[in-house]
């Protein structure tokens, strides 16, 4: 496919630019395949009613997806601006022969005072807060940076990022002595990734002591247990040779109760067998004889 460019106006004068896809031989399939898409479904911009720094942002991210520099940038931008965006970049094109110089100028043209005020306070006070990864915290200054100054320093949004930071990473990444953001962030990241492995060890040490402790308590109830258990069934042992030697007793009383009872019932079977042996008088009241044969008067 050629690298030429060519170029049409569209309905109602908006000239809206018509263009060719440059030779992409030596990039990657995914690299020519986001660089149709940008040319053919380009990311539009009209001017006061949009956001001129998320456009921007949006902008960036399919241009390094495509791998393009500034000069393509700058060559492709026509066919994302409309209506008061597009009117106001053909008269100033022919002024503008830089990427960084249309960042300014657009910024400049269409750029909120309010918007960039607001994000010049935030910048100035941000800090990373307690759940914000250092990822998170860096992505949210360069935001704001770009929206105060598109072409801030480097130096200057380092400045930014290290004043926020939380102060356990900032004393580490100090030492680090990074020179650029990028470096800042690489720093940061490795830092950060060291102090949630160390938390996560101190983690498992307080699990493994808790469960440590917890085993202890259970085998000293168990243990408890068990001693209570045997002391039971000892006292138990002992209480069952008192209980059969109180049973024995108890058997032997009764056993001598029953036989001194048949005792006296002999005794007393045998004082009556024998006194009918013996016959008794009814008249006298004096055994050895009958009535019949008693000489004594009758109840005398």
């Amino acid at each position: 496919m050629g690298g030429g460019v060519g170029t049409g106006w569209g309905a109602g004068g908006t000239g809206t630019l018509v263009t060719t896809v440059p030779d992409h031989s030596s990039i990657s399939h995914l690299q020519r395949t986001v660089a149709d898409e940008i040319i053919k479904k380009p990311t539009y911009f009209r001017g006061s009613q949009d956001d001129v720094h998320d456009w921007l942002d949006k902008l960036e991210q399919r241009f390094t997806m495509a791998n393009w520099n500034d000069e393509q940038k700058l060559r492709y931008i026509s066919i994302h601006l409309q209506d008061d965006a597009y009117r106001w970049w053909m008269q100033t094109s022919t002024s503008i022969k830089t990427w960084s110089a249309f960042i300014i100028a657009i910024t400049q043209a269409f750029g909120s005072t309010k918007v960039q005020e607001l994000a010049f306070e935030q910048l100035k006070w941000y800090k990373q807060t307690v759940n914000q990864s250092i990822t998170q915290y860096y992505d949210k200054i360069m935001e704001l940076c770009k929206k105060v100054d598109p072409i801030m320093p480097d130096s200057l949004k380092l400045k930014y990022l290290m004043a926020g930071v939380k102060e356990l990473l900032k004393t580490y990444v100090a030492l680090q002595d990074p020179k650029t953001t990028e470096a800042f962030l690489l720093s940061a990241r490795k830092i950060e990734d060291v102090l949630s492995l160390t938390k996560t060890n101190n983690e498992l040490s307080d699990n493994d002591i808790t469960i440590i402790n917890a085993t202890g308590y259970q085998n000293q109830v168990r243990n408890q247990a068990t001693f209570t258990q045997t002391s039971n069934n000892k006292f138990n042992q002992k209480n069952t040779g008192y209980a059969d030697a109180a049973e024995t007793r108890t058997t032997s009383n009764k056993n001598t109760t029953a036989g001194n009872n048949a005792n006296r019932q002999n005794k007393f079977s045998n004082f009556t067998r024998s006194t009918q042996k013996l016959g008794v008088c009814y008249n006298c009241g004096t055994p050895g004889h009958y009535a019949r044969d008693c000489t004594r008067p009758h109840f005398q």
